[in-house]
């Protein structure tokens, strides 16, 4: 693929008419081994039968969860579904923290400077 060396009058590079065309990959092009491995995806039952699985495990960990008796150092441990409501908990406490660090990490959005101007090396041609 070629670097374009023309700008147009704002400074952008034009892209050339043989860059533009698209590769349309088919199943024809993927390798036999992936095909193998993911070919699975492809199908469209796989989002619900993913689903199914999830849920089927979630109440066999809740039912081994009501079965299961355990000894903890504290008591309120041992309620039903503690460690569940303990885990969504903190994984909610994780992802809602990246809003406020976003917030204070993030650069303005005149970082960069003016969005009108012109590159360097670029004649102004008005």
């Amino acid at each position: 693929m070629t670097t374009p060396t023309e700008r147009d009058a704002n400074g952008r590079f034009i892209k050339n008419e043989a860059d533009s065309t698209e590769i349309n990959h088919g199943a024809d092009d993927m390798h036999p081994v992936s095909k193998i491995l993911f070919g699975w995806v492809e199908n469209k039952r796989t989002p619900l039968a993913l689903l199914v699985l999830v849920i089927v495990v979630c109440v066999g960990l809740f039912a081994v969860d009501v079965f299961h008796h355990r000894h903890e150092y504290l008591h309120f441990a041992e309620a039903t579904g503690f460690y569940a409501l303990w885990g969504f908990g903190a994984f909610a406490l994780a992802v809602l923290s990246g809003w406020p660090l976003g917030k204070l990490l993030r650069r303005s959005e005149d970082y960069y400077g003016e969005a009108d101007t012109v590159p360097n090396d670029v004649e102004d041609k008005q």
